[in-house]
């Protein structure tokens, strides 16, 4: 007995000699200063400005804003929802036909739960319930895209829902625009035909921005009032950037402001909406297509720039009277055509802080 009572005396937790409370084992202490210590560490990362979203650095805490948003609707997770979507139309957009224009209606239902779940009234108090159309944020975001037939591929929002928003408002679904090429999209979608069904995500990327210095944007470029110089190459380049022709802030830009569009393509018969091309300089856009291989497009594109650096009188055009103060939004280059034409670039005298590109590419 006496043995018994020895061993539960030792094995009682000793207490404290002043309080009489029972003090925490041996190295509880150190652990819970190492926690807090942790605890204090995460706070002030999460305090601090810079954000890494999607890999890119976002300083100004808009990013944020919608990353949390789609945290609450369960969009950041990797399982992501996609949408139904019905063709509506596909007409031609190139002489040859191997260019084509889809319209959709992509189901986006405006709902008292999707009301709840809005970005709009969630973030910025202004939701309408429609969330996929809320996702649509700037120019330069694209979609996946999910065919019956098991192929997916990405396509650059050509024209967003806003554009049609009066359409759109009364349905249960966002009207948007897509264009396809026949040589690197699905036969399901290049030859789809009204009624038509496939997936699509909802709107992904951030517009155009630097991959280093994510606070030079579209829309920092024009607060400085910047030359703009769109460069298109291919189809997938020429639907990024027809998404910015038709946004509104970017059309009364170029009011005051020079904005050129090369759109780079093989040959007139394969070029995209050019039937177009004609409202765009009646908005006052300067659009210069080139065609031809790759060197006879970058030597046309030399020429403008030399000649078109300063006209006559004095008014800048193009790159501006400083080169280094224009911005270049490039869209559908990529490997060595890229490289191409950033050497032209740098050889110009623009500044590789100001060239700025689409998340799609």
């Amino acid at each position: 007995m006496r043995d018994l009572l020895a061993r539960a005396r030792d094995a009682r937790p000793p207490r404290d000699a002043a309080s009489g409370a029972i003090a925490p084992p041996r190295g509880t202490q150190e652990k819970r200063s190492i926690g807090a210590r942790a605890r204090r560490g995460r706070r002030a990362r999460r305090r601090n400005d810079a954000r890494v979203v999607r890999g890119r650095c976002v300083v100004d805490g808009r990013a944020r804003k919608r990353r949390r948003a789609r945290r609450g609707r369960g969009l950041t997770s990797t399982r992501r929802a996609f949408a139904r979507s019905v063709v509506i139309e596909n007409r031609a957009a190139s002489l040859d036909g191997d260019k084509r224009t889809l319209v959709v209606a992509i189901e986006d239902k405006q709902t008292e739960s999707n009301l709840r779940k809005s970005p709009g009234s969630a973030v910025y108090g202004n939701g309408n319930g429609k969330v996929w159309t809320e996702m649509y944020d700037e120019p330069g975001q694209y979609v996946r895209a999910r065919c019956g037939c098991g192929a997916e591929t990405r396509l650059p929002i050509a024209r967003s829902p806003y554009h049609v928003r009066y359409d759109s408002a009364r349905l249960d679904s966002a009207k948007v625009e897509f264009l396809v090429d026949s040589s690197h999209h699905p036969n399901a979608l290049t030859g789809a035909k009204p009624g038509d069904v496939f997936h699509v995500s909802e709107p992904r990327g951030v517009g155009f921005s630097n991959v280093l210095f994510a606070e030079r944007s579209l829309e920092a470029a024009m607060r400085k009032n910047h030359p703009l110089v769109l460069l298109a190459n291919g189809t997938d380049g020429l639907a990024s950037v027809r998404s910015l022709l038709d946004w509104q802030p970017v059309m009364a830009y170029a009011d005051a402001h020079p904005v050129t569009l090369f759109y780079l393509c093989e040959s007139q018969e394969s070029a995209a909406l050019l039937s177009i091309h004609d409202e765009w300089r009646e908005e006052g856009f300067k659009i210069i297509p080139c065609y031809g291989a790759l060197d006879d497009q970058l030597f046309l594109m030399e020429q403008c720039f030399l000649t078109g650096a300063v006209a006559a009188g004095g008014k800048p055009t193009i790159l501006g009277a400083d080169p280094a103060a224009c911005s270049v939004l490039l869209a559908g280059a990529e490997g060595d055509v890229a490289g191409s034409i950033l050497k032209l670039l740098n050889a110009r005298g623009i500044a590789r802080d100001n060239i700025l590109t689409s998340d799609f590419f």
